[in-house]
């Protein structure tokens, strides 16, 4: 009997240490998983907040320019057929049929169709409204020249590896920041061989382009 007895104590004892083994190893496998669980969240969590942070970075970028934008003025001289001709202060965006409006409307036998009322405001920008009749060579004419003698404009558009920044802030949605950029981008990384190269300056993305595209040019 004791020998029996012997026998089933020991095999009791071996029960519980094995049972005792495999729970301290379930522990610490549970508790290993619910370490790692937490972690690979805070890492997701820290990964989509760094992604809108950029995003809402990029997006205050885009609004302090817009405001730079909105607040920035040009001077354009507006002779001829208008009821007060003269020098105007207008906002960068304007267009001719904003700087005719600034000067009173159009006279009587004014030859409205020679202007091209939607085009763009530049700094120094002359506008001649001509009589019905009268022939003008220059109806519009903007300054061509930067204080480096190269040009700035071509056909009407900005040449983006010549201009100044002062005539790149009359592109829609480039302000001093923007402008600065551009310059500092074709001083570092040599001239722009195509439109769409603007998009590698920082902070001139897809829609900044878009907004541009029509009014730039890279041609010599």
């Amino acid at each position: 009997m004791k020998e029996l007895w012997s026998v089933h104590k020991m095999k009791v004892l071996v029960s519980i240490s094995v049972i005792a083994v495999i729970s301290i190893l379930g522990w610490s496998s549970m508790s290993k998983g619910e370490a790692d669980t937490p972690m690979q969240q805070i890492s997701l969590i820290e990964e989509v907040q760094g992604e809108e942070m950029e995003e809402n970075s990029s997006e205050e970028i885009e609004k302090v320019e817009e405001v730079e934008v909105a607040n920035q003025e040009v001077l354009i001289d507006i002779k001829g057929q208008v009821m007060q001709p003269g020098v105007y202060k207008m906002k960068t965006g304007d267009r001719i049929i904003d700087a005719v409006e600034k000067a009173g409307g159009f006279l009587e036998g004014a030859d409205s169709d020679k202007v091209n009322l939607a085009a763009l405001l530049a700094d120094e920008m002359v506008i001649i409204v001509p009589k019905e009749g009268e022939v003008i060579e220059e109806v519009v004419q903007q300054p061509v020249t930067n204080e480096r003698g190269h040009s700035g404009t071509s056909g009407g558009l900005v040449n983006i590896n010549t201009a100044s920044e002062e005539e790149l802030t009359s592109l829609t949605g480039i302000g001093p920041s923007k402008a600065k950029a551009i310059v500092d981008y074709r001083t570092e990384n040599g001239l722009f061989k195509k439109e769409e190269d603007i998009m590698q300056v920082t902070g001139i993305g897809q829609k900044s382009f878009e907004k541009l595209r029509n009014e730039i040019t890279v041609a010599n």
